[in-house]
């Protein structure tokens, strides 16, 4: 075999040996049908956790075009396939099928790599001058296509699959592929985490295995970021909520996409689906359903001098539906408009249901409370008794956290008799005092039922309140912590 051309290292590398290391060796070891049990036990440990996943590949440039594609769990089917492979997604899912059901970005088990196209034939110096000229080390991996290049780097330590790590990667891909689209050209339609051409003895120009360190080309990420004034990674795990927001269809930079009936697009340069869907995306952001987004988009590709057929306008539509976008690229707005984009967006991150929560708003403690004393107190028996503690312990809660509550609530009364271990609590809600028997009052107002001294001080409030129910009175009684 014929050298593969490196950096640094005199060393010979298989394709094979690139595929693993593009991926982190995340793929089952060996033929899964006939592993040993020694192999066996080991595969499924490093399936427990959680370190292996799958890829999806395709078998030709017309099978990836018509979304059709198969799954594969280890390098031992990898090896023996690949001289049929012409691409693959050097990222691992946690789980996939054919024609690529599980492959999206939610179901991202590793970001391993990032990648970059150009649908024109440049030579490698280019590609490394342009990475320097951008602060960029050099790729791991430059590959030629049929009609141009693709290049990769890899990543000292994946992006591990949480909503936030997946956001970030995403995040430092977009930033790395706009880079070398100003600087070369480079294809700003093609995804950096998709498909990409499979490795081949025929088709890898240059490698070296030194991955650019994460950490270095997040912080690289930001600072180009901000130094182009646009957002950076969303932060928090749960994803944003677009809030319907008039206006944005009259900003200069969407009136421009939508005049613009010459519009085309050609190799490495935004056309006419990327127009519809960054149109469509614009009408759902403002709160239009799909059969009004789908009557403008009708109306202007009809209007266009090239326009593209029907079952594509629907198809651009639908994908732009999906929950996944939730409103259009502000850079691929200014990149298909020519002109900045001035307008806003109003994004907010719901909250998350209390039952997906792992703790609780205080205002959440209080109602708890306040609905167990409705149930549990009756006009006679108004008051629950206990110690600090039980009574904590009796709604579920740390001590500390059902002080907080005590503390801040306006709606429910507490009394404490006693210092120390011997000291005695007593709560009751305002509600349940307003409810209770006027004798019942009166004979709170005059002592009458009082045996303790010190309550002739305790309360401002002209309801004087005490009750014998006490928390160890009550051992049938059970409150429900958070789950």
């Amino acid at each position: 075999m014929e050298a593969l051309k490196i950096i640094d290292e005199r060393v010979d590398y298989t394709p094979m040996d690139i595929v693993r290391f593009m991926i982190h060796g995340a793929l089952f070891e060996g033929d899964p049908s006939h592993w040993s049990i020694e192999e066996r036990k080991r595969e499924k440990g490093r399936e427990k956790a959680r370190e292996v996943g799958v890829v999806h590949v395709t078998y030709s440039k017309e099978h990836l075009m018509n979304g059709q594609s198969i799954v594969v769990s280890s390098f031992w089917t990898l090896e023996r396939q690949m001289d049929r492979f012409s691409h693959w997604t050097p990222q691992v899912y946690m789980w996939g099928k054919r024609n690529n059901a599980g492959r999206n970005i939610e179901n991202l088990r590793f970001i391993t790599c990032i990648g970059v196209e150009i649908d024109k034939k440049i030579s490698i110096q280019e590609i490394h001058y342009a990475a320097a000229m951008v602060g960029l080390p050099s790729p791991n991996l430059i590959l030629s296509t049929p009609r141009g290049m693709q290049w990769f780097y890899v990543l000292s330590s994946p992006f591990v699959g949480s909503h936030k790590a997946r956001r970030a990667g995403k995040f430092v891909a977009e930033e790395v592929k706009q880079a070398f689209v100003n600087a070369v050209g480079a294809d700003a339609g093609a995804n950096p985490l998709g498909y990409f051409r499979f490795p081949t003895e025929d088709t890898i120009e240059f490698f070296h295995a030194k991955p650019v360190n994460t950490e270095w080309l997040l912080t690289w990420a930001k600072d180009r970021s901000r130094q182009a004034k646009r957002p950076a990674a969303v932060k928090g795990k749960h994803q944003s909520q677009i809030i319907g927001q008039a206006g944005i269809m009259d900003d200069p930079a969407i009136q421009a996409i939508i005049q613009n009936v010459m519009i085309k697009g050609s190799k490495g340069v935004l056309g006419r689906n990327n127009a519809i869907f960054t149109l469509s995306l614009a009408m759902k952001y403002e709160g239009k359903t799909e059969e009004e987004i789908y009557n403008q988009m009708d109306e202007w590709n009809s209007q266009l001098k090239h326009p593209i057929s029907d079952r594509e306008v629907r198809a651009i539509i639908k994908s732009a539906m999906k929950s996944d976008y939730k409103a259009p690229g502000k850079a691929y707005v200014e990149e298909l408009a020519g002109v900045k984009m001035e307008y806003r967006f109003c994004i907010r991150t719901p909250k998350k249901p209390r039952e997906e929560r792992k703790r609780s708003h205080l205002y959440e403690r209080e109602q708890d409370i306040i609905e167990y004393l409705e149930v549990h107190c009756t006009a006679n028996e108004p008051y629950i008794q206990g110690s600090i503690r039980e009574l904590a312990k009796l709604f579920g809660m740390a001590k500390q956290t059902f002080q907080a509550v005590l503390k801040r609530s306006k709606k429910i009364i507490k009394k404490t008799f006693g210092r120390g271990k011997n000291a005695k609590t007593y709560i009751t809600c305002r509600n349940i005092l307003v409810k209770s028997h006027k004798a019942m009052m009166k004979a709170f107002v005059s002592n009458k039922e009082i045996g303790v001294a010190e309550t002739s001080q305790f309360s401002e409030n002209p309801v004087v309140l005490f009750s014998k129910r006490t928390v160890q009175n009550r051992k049938d009684d059970t409150f429900e912590p958070d789950g």
